[in-house]
């Protein structure tokens, strides 16, 4: 026990490294904050005060789904089919290191890095500091559809050229629930989108109606992805186990 978690966080060390050293891993993972910087003093910059809830509840709930959407389709998908393609996988597990360990490293540091860039867009929206535990509680349970998604996705990808084509799907999903504004049609399906849950919930936290009935729906879809996406990974990872 205590040598795989020595192992795990060796790889969960390595992964962060490379995601410092690596540019465009590293502006992905910023770019979340940039465009809340954007949004906030930018374009809502002169939003009339009786706006300001709305705008709130529209970068609350946003934040979120951009970062998974940013972070996961690079330090997931991308640095899985890279680290595939340089053989970097098959030299770990020479190592007897498992793939298993391997995941759960990539996993680890990738919702690490979720809940750090979630916390600074936190602050830069500005709303009241007591709702930061509840956000962060909403957008780490959130994001798990997401990360394992990737992950699958990640394990399907033969190279880097391929998981350029499948990180499209992951940011177009994470960022769904930002078009309900667009209509009825475009809320229903967001809503039911896999980070559509958890843009419902961020916005029933910033109107104070988190801890009502109306979060049920919310909470059965984002729990309802996160179990269809890890069966999904489950399967894949023991079928290319067994292929390899």
């Amino acid at each position: 026990m205590n040598a795989a978690l020595r192992k795990i966080g060796a790889l969960s060390i390595k992964d962060a490294k490379d995601l410092v050293r690596n540019p465009a891993i590293a502006v992905c993972a910023l770019m979340p904050i940039g465009f809340m910087l954007l949004y906030r003093y930018v374009m809502f910059a002169n939003v009339p005060s009786e706006a300001e809830a709305e705008m709130n509840s529209f970068l609350i709930g946003t934040a979120p789904c951009f970062a998974v959407g940013m972070i996961c389709a690079m330090t997931i998908l991308y640095a899985l089919s890279e680290e595939k393609e340089k053989h970097t996988l098959r030299t770990l597990m020479l190592a007897n290191v498992s793939a298993g360990q391997v995941m759960i490293a990539k996993v680890f540091v990738s919702l690490a890095v979720i809940v750090i860039v979630d916390v600074v867009c936190f602050f830069v929206i500005g709303v009241d500091v007591s709702l930061l535990a509840p956000y962060i509680a909403i957008a780490f349970f959130g994001s798990l559809s997401i990360v394992l998604l990737s992950l699958v996705l990640g394990l399907v990808s033969r190279d880097m050229v391929s998981s350029g084509v499948y990180a499209l799907p992951i940011i177009v999903l994470a960022l769904l629930p930002m078009f309900s504004m667009f209509g009825e049609s475009f809320e229903t399906i967001a809503s039911y989108s896999p980070c559509g849950g958890m843009y419902d919930l961020m916005v029933m936290l910033q109107e104070g109606r988190l801890f009502t009935s109306d979060a049920l729906v919310a909470l059965a879809v984002m729990f309802g992805w996160i179990a269809v996406c890890a069966i999904a990974f489950v399967l894949v990872f023991k079928k290319l186990g067994k292929d390899n």
